[in-house]
């Protein structure tokens, strides 16, 4: 019985974060350089493709204007560099690619980053179990 209560209530809390995390962008914001690290990582792209990316694979939302500005904030670090290029309808794009100092970052910390998120699922997952 005990049992069964228990994984109900870390239904209804899954459930509950997932919504927080659709509605509200504040619990990612630590984590976007990693998350547009990680997208650079697979090849070079655009901001609104990779916005939209992020936002397809689910319980995360981002917005084009927080992304650009993480771009333009590893671009003043020199993570990424930016480059125009035709897009398929004809404009230009501005595309992104990760320098040595982005993949050497991204490398570096992108453990940690799911260290942490790991930990706080067990602090999360921890008053559940009272």
């Amino acid at each position: 019985m005990r049992a069964i209560l228990y994984l109900e209530k870390l239904n209804i809390m899954h459930t509950k974060l997932k919504e927080f995390m659709m509605q509200s962008g504040e619990y990612i914001k630590g984590f976007t350089e990693i998350i547009a690290c990680s997208l650079l990582s697979e090849g070079d792209d655009y901001i609104y493709n990779m916005v939209n990316r992020i936002n397809a694979r689910g319980g995360v939302r981002i917005t084009n204007p927080s992304m650009l500005m993480t771009m333009k904030k590893l671009t003043e670090e020199g993570k990424v560099r930016s480059y125009p290029a035709a897009g398929a309808k004809g404009g230009d794009r501005k595309y992104y690619s990760l320098t040595e100092l982005g993949r050497e970052f991204y490398l570096r910390n992108a453990g940690q980053y799911l260290t942490a998120v790991d930990a706080l699922r067990q602090l999360i997952e921890g008053g559940l179990k009272k």
